[in-house]
């Protein structure tokens, strides 16, 4: 990814997706319509099933576009979104918390998904062992996940709310102290 301020902006992506689905998931919670951003047509969302009113919220917020990044945001937030329904079957009225939850659940899949794809390899090879590699790279996403959700509850607490501002700047955050830290011990 080279080195954590490049992994920082080049995450910015996924950061304005994580955005889009917290906005998304504000509206549908305050009963208000979806934002005109997604392209949803409100109609075609009725008598949708969760998941796949889930599918639908994951398709428009971001499409498929063939990029390795595209795909793994898409899965991201389709695992958040998977998540959350285990818990809450009607995404459509979230308490703010379970909208933070599913926001920094994506974030956290999405930066640990990519670290797998774009230095998995390294971190493997590097390891004495197979098994090693494996378990360090587990250890990284772990992290990723654990300081984005530090993040979003230090936000929570100091200011009450998270706004899009404050969810690009957890991302950028998060991003970067994971690979200063993997940098620092020679993973990366």
């Amino acid at each position: 990814m080279g080195g954590s301020g490049n992994a920082a902006r080049r995450m910015g992506g996924s950061a304005r997706t994580a955005s889009v689905l917290h906005s998304a998931l504000t509206a549908l919670a305050n009963g208000e319509p979806l934002p005109q951003e997604l392209g949803i047509d409100p109609q075609a969302l009725v008598g949708l099933s969760p998941s796949e009113f889930a599918d639908a919220l994951v398709d428009a917020i971001r499409p498929i576009d063939g990029t390795q990044d595209a795909e793994a945001t898409r899965d991201s937030v389709a695992r958040a979104l998977s998540d959350m329904l285990d818990q809450n079957a009607d995404i459509t009225s979230l308490t703010p918390q379970q909208v933070d939850q599913v926001t920094a659940s994506t974030l956290g899949y999405d930066v640990a998904l990519r670290i797998e794809l774009d230095v998995g390899k390294a971190i493997i090879a590097k390891a004495p062992t197979k098994g090693d590699g494996l378990e360090r790279l587990q250890e990284m996403k772990d992290y990723v996940r654990e300081i984005v959700a530090a993040e979003y509850a230090e936000e929570r607490a100091s200011v009450g709310t998270v706004g899009r501002a404050a969810i690009e700047r957890i991302s950028r955050n998060a991003i970067q102290q994971a690979f200063e830290v993997f940098e620092e011990d020679g993973e990366l």
